[in-house]
């Protein structure tokens, strides 16, 4: 955006080519290999590499994404992009670069993850159940502060509300931190599949994992009258806690990204308070730079106040939520009818058969 905003227009459209041809001699020569990312990364292990040096950019200024390795026994670094397109020019002009690398972390084996769960007992319909969502743990890179640390803390404050304020609710209130997230949804399928009596008895779940901001969208996950229901505990939020926010119905079920997912794939009325962005995709989602100054304070106790609400609402409602579905589209790619997303068991042994 920087050369778009100052660069002269033949400059823009010059370095725009340049890179583009780079892009392409790149994807070229590692499609050369016969091999994909994952591949290449464990034939080099086989073939002797002591290490892999990758970039991930993150198309943000200094900001790489970190996922996992997919090496078994060598260490994989993600050096920053403009680190390794400098070792790239070393490279490629015959010198022969040394790195020095400091590794602290170390193999601990298998180890466990944990959901965390709370409860505050239904007086009239504990066997009902409102459920708050979000997950514990992070990847590496930075310290999970928007990924999904700010997520956690709406749900943390929206209990202390709710405890607060509404000490003995009609449906049972509870909330789940869910492990193993970043794995595949692990954690909540889990306890989808652990716990089939209260996701059958859900009123509804509300999940928040992608950032920051304001509660933006409120999506109907697919549910024929979600409409109806959300539409009427929505009415009741002081405008102040809905600024900016849409809805959309009967919206998409999600088939995976977050914990959301696990429900609606067990068909449970479960939606996604998505977030506005601060440039997540880009600087904190999965990246080095996912650190505590990144938080906006404002944004994160006006989602707990709303989420408070929102559970209110679902927890007095006389009415248990309709579960019927939208008929799907069919699907553009192979014209086939569209499918609900399938419901999956969790990975409980991660890496071990």
């Amino acid at each position: 955006y920087n050369w778009e905003e100052f660069a002269l227009k033949e400059s823009f459209e010059k370095m725009k080519k340049d890179r583009a041809a780079q892009q392409d001699a790149w994807r070229k020569r590692l499609s050369a290999t016969g091999l994909n990312a994952k591949q290449l990364a464990q034939a080099l292990e086989k073939a002797g590499a002591i290490g892999i040096v990758a970039s991930n950019w993150s198309n943000g200024f200094g900001v790489n994404k970190i996922f996992a390795a997919n090496t078994s026994k060598i260490p994989t670094v993600d050096v920053a992009l403009e680190d390794y397109g400098l070792l790239y020019r070393l490279i490629e002009s015959g010198k022969a670069p040394k790195l020095s690398v400091r590794a602290d972390s170390k193999d601990l084996g298998m180890a466990p993850t944990y959901n965390t769960v709370a409860e505050i007992k239904g007086t009239q319909k504990p066997n009902e159940y409102v459920m708050l969502s979000a997950h514990f743990d992070s990847w590496d890179g930075g310290t999970g502060a928007t990924d999904n640390g700010t997520g956690t803390l709406v749900m943390l404050e929206a209990m202390r509300i709710l405890k607060k304020v509404y000490p003995n609710p009609k449906r049972t209130i509870l909330v789940g931190h869910w492990g193993s997230e970043e794995q595949g949804l692990n954690g909540s399928r889990a306890f989808v599949e652990d716990h089939p009596d209260i996701v059958s008895n859900l009123q509804a779940l509300f999940n928040q994992d992608n950032g920051t901001g304001r509660v933006a969208n409120i999506g109907g996950a697919g549910f024929v009258h979600s409409y109806e229901y959300i539409t009427r505990w929505l009415s009741k939020v002081p405008e102040p806690y809905k600024q900016g926010l849409g809805t959309r119905f009967p919206g998409s079920p999600a088939g995976g990204g977050s914990d959301n997912a696990s429900f609606v794939a067990a068909g449970a009325p479960a939606f996604s308070l998505s977030s506005l962005s601060w440039s997540y995709g880009n600087y904190t989602w999965h990246t080095n730079r996912d650190t505590y100054d990144k938080i906006v304070w404002d944004d994160v106790r006006s989602n707990a106040i709303l989420t408070a609400i929102m559970v209110y609402m679902a927890c007095e409602d006389p009415n248990t939520t309709s579960r019927e579905k939208i008929i799907l589209p069919p699907n553009p790619r192979t014209g086939q009818p569209g499918e609900w997303p399938a419901k999956r068991s969790p990975t409980r042994k991660g890496g071990v058969e």
